[in-house]
C-alpha cells in the first residue's frame, strides 16, 4: 500500500543515492534537511491548529489571555492610526477602560489595553522588538509595589514559567532580541528560540486538546463560549476575526462588581478590611531587581526607537495603604522619580494622590467600574498631553 511516507522514503533514497548505489553523503545531509523542514511544518500547523481553538476558548487553559499578545500587537500595527499600548499587571488590566480614553481624547488616538493578571516587567519585556515594529507612538508601563521584586515562592515561579512558555510558543523570529540576555539562567529552558522549541511546547497540549475536539463531537458541542463575567471569571478571549476582537483589545472583559465590594454584606466587608485589606504591607520593593533589569532594557529600547513612555502607577485603596510604613515602598518612589527623569519618559503615579474613594475600588487594589470612568478622566488629559508635545 503506498501512504505519503511512501512517497517521501522513495524520493529521499533517490536523492540520497548516486547512480552506483552508493550514498552520496552531500545528498543526503540535503535530502535530510528537507525531510526535517516538512516535518516541522506539517507538525507547526498539525499543532497550531489543533490547540488554538482550545487555548483562547478556557477548554485546556485557564487563562486564554496569555496567548494573545503577538496576534494583539499585530492588530495594533494594522490599525492605520495612533496607537498607545499599555502593559502592566491585573491592577492596570482592571482599571484601564481603553476605549474611553480613546473617546476622551482631544487626539484622535486608539489606546489599548494589553494587562496581564501578575505580570510583570520581567515577563512583559518579551514584547518590546514586536511593540517597536506596530510603531506606536506611546507605551504605558505600570511600575507598582508588588512589580519590583524577583519571583522566588514556587507559585511565582510556576507563573513565570507558564507565562514564558505560553507567550514565546506563539512568537517569531521578529520577537528575539536582546531581552532574551537578561533572562536568568535557570529560566531560559522556558523560552522556545526557534520554531522546534515552539512546536515541542505546543505539542504538550495537543492530547488534551484531541480529547476537548472529540468531546465536542460527541457532543454535538461548538466551541465554549462561557458567561464568564456574570459569574466573576473576566478571561475569556474573543476570536479574532470577530468584531468583538478589537474593542477587547481596548476594553477587556471587566468582572461585574457585584463580585467585589458592592456584593458584600457589612459582616463580610468587615471581615475584610480586617485581614486582606492590610495585605499592602506585604509587598517590600527591592532595588536592582529582575524588574529593574527588565524596566530598563524596555524603557531604553522603546525611546531609543523614537516610542515615548508613561510609567503607570495605579491606585490603591487608601484603607489599604494606611497599613504600609513608612519608608516601605521608597524603592518603589525613588525608582519612579528616577525613570521620569529620563527624556521620553513621564508618569503617572495615583498611588498617593488624593481623591480615590471606596466607591472607586472593587478590592484593596483593583478598580470597580466607577474608578475606570475616575482612572479615565485623569489619565486622558495625561497621554493628550504627551501626545500632542
Amino acid at each position: 500500500m503506498k501512504t505519503a511516507s511512501n512517497d517521501i522514503y522513495i524520493s529521499f533514497s533517490h536523492y540520497a543515492m548516486n547512480e552506483d548505489g552508493d550514498l552520496n553523503l552531500p545528498d543526503f545531509f540535503q535530502s535530510l534537511f528537507y525531510v526535517l523542514l516538512i516535518v516541522t511544518i506539517s507538525s507547526t500547523i498539525l499543532s497550531t491548529y489543533t490547540i488554538e481553538p482550545f487555548m483562547r476558548d478556557g477548554s485546556i487553559h485557564n487563562r486564554p489571555r496569555f496567548t494573545i499578545n503577538q496576534e494583539a500587537i499585530d492588530t495594533i500595527a494594522d490599525d492605520n492610526s495612533v496607537s498607545v499600548v499599555a502593559f502592566g499587571s491585573s491592577m492596570l488590566f482592571k482599571g484601564l477602560d481603553g476605549r474611553c480614553v480613546s473617546e476622551n481624547l482631544q487626539s484622535k488616538a486608539y489606546v489599548y489595553n494589553l494587562g496581564q493578571v501578575s505580570s510583570r516587567p520581567y515577563t512583559d519585556m518579551m514584547h518590546i522588538p514586536r511593540t517597536i515594529l506596530a510603531s506606536p507612538e506611546l507605551v504605558l508601563i505600570e511600575i507598582s509595589p508588588h512589580s519590583l521584586n524577583n519571583p522566588s515562592f514556587q507559585n511565582e515561579l510556576d507563573y513565570v514559567q507558564l507565562r514564558f512558555k505560553l507567550d514565546s510558543m506563539y512568537q517569531s523570529s521578529q520577537d528575539m532580541g536582546d531581552w532574551i540576555d537578561l533572562i536568568e539562567p535557570e529560566h531560559k529552558h522556558w523560552i522556545a528560540v526557534n520554531e522546534l522549541e515552539r512546536v515541542n511546547f505546543r505539542q504538550e497540549y495537543v492530547p488534551k486538546a484531541i480529547e476537548e475536539r472529540l468531546l465536542n463531537i460527541i457532543l454535538n458541542e461548538t466551541f465554549k463560549h462561557p458567561e464568564w463575567t456574570s459569574s466573576g471569571q473576566y478571561d475569556w478571549v474573543p476570536p479574532i476575526d470577530s468584531e468583538d476582537w478589537f474593542e477587547y483589545l481596548q476594553s477587556p472583559y471587566f468582572t461585574d462588581d457585584k463580585w467585589g465590594f458592592d456584593g458584600m454584606n457589612s459582616e463580610q466587608r468587615s471581615e475584610y478590611n480586617n485581614s486582606k485589606m492590610r495585605h499592602a504591607s506585604k509587598y517590600f520593593p527591592i532595588n536592582n531587581s529582575l524588574s529593574h533589569i527588565a524596566l530598563d532594557y524596555q524603557i531604553n529600547t522603546l525611546v531609543e526607537n523614537g516610542v515615548k513612555v508613561l510609567i503607570v502607577n495605579p491606585p490603591q485603596h487608601p484603607l489599604s495603604l494606611k497599613s504600609v510604613r513608612a519608608g516601605q515602598w521608597d524603592v518603589l518612589n525613588e525608582t519612579i522619580e528616577s525613570y521620569s527623569e529620563l527624556s521620553g519618559v513621564s508618569s503617572f503615579d495615583q498611588l498617593w494622590v488624593e481623591g480615590w474613594t471606596d466607591e472607586h475600588f472593587y478590592d484593596r487594589n483593583h478598580l470597580d467600574d466607577e474608578g475606570r470612568l475616575e482612572f479615565c478622566a485623569r489619565l486622558a488629559p495625561v497621554i493628550d498631553q504627551i501626545l500632542q508635545s
